[in-house]
């Protein structure tokens, strides 16, 4: 049962254990009154770094925001996390790593340009894995890479972390023959703890700097592996289990009115996108799947709200909101008619 007395931010704090103590706000000029920028005092290895906005809240809470306007709020986004990587990066030069799908759909390195920085764009595909730690890189696309480049950018969806640490692995041998000593490795996205523990230890373990910055939130990571909600059920797991990630207070308060418990932040990344890039051809996204798949979701996730007995009042208002959303979504055409 919800608590009495309880604000709704406070009432998720107690009940699913978000971390909201661990932030402190840490001010960048560029960003000016747009974004913040927050510190997490995480024990993990290098920093660790929350972007907060208005379009991060919204991708992060509307499953219906696909397509073009995805991309036109990606992008959106993307321009104030460049502000916040020249700030941090050592010149205005760097590799960016792509890992397909999905890692070009968060836009940060078309921003990245248009804040004139120079990229050298890499791009690697990594099957599924058969081993723990191991990943078989099936498709990888890199010019040169002048020597004196010390810091690699990536833009992923970092959920166990498994990917990443397999296309960083293939980046980092592929410099090392080509005689290139990378110092520090950016990753911006949707980022759980989990998977930013891993890369980290991965990276520290490389002789590498590792710089997180995580849109929201730091997600906590579902039994599948898969979903990334900021709190909710876990309704994949045998227990039950309550989830909760670590964000700021002030977030928290923001998204509550939009966020229904236990969704997907990222969803379906690749699939929201209009086209991807396969390694091979361009494909469609499958938006429809996407939003079926959410709506789903949200159905099984306010059951499972009810059988534990949490379901306060204001959670209906968040629930129709998003499900008359995503029902509306579905119908319309959200990319444009490609020949």
């Amino acid at each position: 049962m919800a608590k009495i007395g309880l604000a709704p931010t406070e009432e998720v704090v107690d009940r699913f254990g978000v971390k909201v103590d661990l932030t402190r706000r840490v001010e960048v000029r560029a960003l000016g009154k747009e974004a913040r920028l927050f510190r997490v005092d995480l024990d993990v290895p290098g920093e660790v770094y929350i972007l907060d906005s208005l379009e991060g809240v919204e991708i992060a809470s509307q499953p219906e925001i696909v397509g073009v306007e995805l991309s036109s709020k990606a992008l959106s986004l993307a321009r104030k996390a460049s502000r916040v990587l020249l700030s941090l990066l050592e010149g205005r030069e760097a590799v960016f790593l792509h890992v397909l799908r999905g890692s070009p759909g968060y836009m940060l390195h078309e921003a990245m340009k248009s804040c004139g920085a120079s990229v050298r764009e890499v791009y690697v595909r990594v099957s599924s894995h058969s081993s723990p730690g191991g990943g078989n890189v099936t498709f990888s696309l890199m010019g040169r890479i002048p020597g004196e480049i010390k810091d690699v950018i990536v833009a992923d969806t970092v959920a166990t972390g498994q990917t990443l640490e397999s296309a960083l692995r293939f980046l980092l041998k592929m410099g090392e023959l080509k005689g290139v000593k990378f110092r520090r490795v950016f990753a911006y996205g949707f980022l759980s703890e989990e998977g930013v523990r891993r890369i980290g230890g991965f990276l520290e373990g490389m002789g590498l700097q590792p710089v997180f910055v995580a849109i929201e939130d730091l997600t906590a990571l579902a039994s599948n592996n898969f979903d990334m909600p900021l709190y909710g059920p876990d309704i994949g797991s045998s227990d039950r289990r309550l989830l909760g990630g670590v964000t700021d207070m002030g977030i928290l308060e923001k998204m509550i009115d939009a966020y229904f418990p236990g969704i997907d932040q990222p969803g379906d990344w690749s699939e929201r996108q209009c086209i991807l890039f396969n390694g091979e051809s361009m494909e469609y996204g499958r938006i429809r799947e996407h939003l079926e798949k959410s709506l789903s979701r949200l159905e099984a996730l306010r059951s499972e709200l009810a059988t534990l007995g949490w379901y306060p009042e204001w959670l209906e208002g968040v629930y129709a909101r998003r499900r008359s959303a995503l029902l509306g979504a579905m119908p319309k055409q959200h990319c444009p008619a490609w020949g």
